[in-house]
């Protein structure tokens, strides 16, 4: 009986201590993540609505299979010095979307993307 009574405390135990890594990991993971978004949001620097554990990764895998389809099917091939927007197309559309400032998320981390050269001195 008193076995019982040792194995059943135990095992409350570990489902609580299972509950409160969930919950310490889905607050360091997703509530603190947007309350730095909403910060940075109310000084007007917006980006793209990141995903629970993978961030903006999805969306970028889709912008850049996007463009290298409309890459294929067009002939002609333009010659570009901007090396970014051909290897990072991702980017380029986001500034176009957002605005020179903006900001995206990959798995945890804010990416701050800054497009001002002589302010970023």
């Amino acid at each position: 009986m008193e076995l019982l009574l040792v194995l059943k405390s135990l095992s409350w135990l570990s489902v609580a201590g299972i509950v409160w890594y969930m919950l310490s990991f889905w607050r360091t993971r997703w509530v603190d993540s947007q309350r730095v978004r909403r910060k940075l949001g109310m000084q007007g620097i917006k980006g793209p609505p990141p995903s629970f554990l993978y961030g903006n990764v999805a969306e970028m895998q889709q912008i850049q299979f996007k463009v290298k389809n409309t890459r294929r099917t067009h002939t002609q091939e333009i010659v570009a010095h901007d090396y970014t927007s051909t290897l990072f197309p991702y980017f380029d559309h986001w500034r176009k979307e957002y605005g020179k400032p903006y900001i995206y998320t990959s798995s945890n981390d804010h990416i701050y993307i800054f497009h001002h050269f002589r302010l970023s001195w």
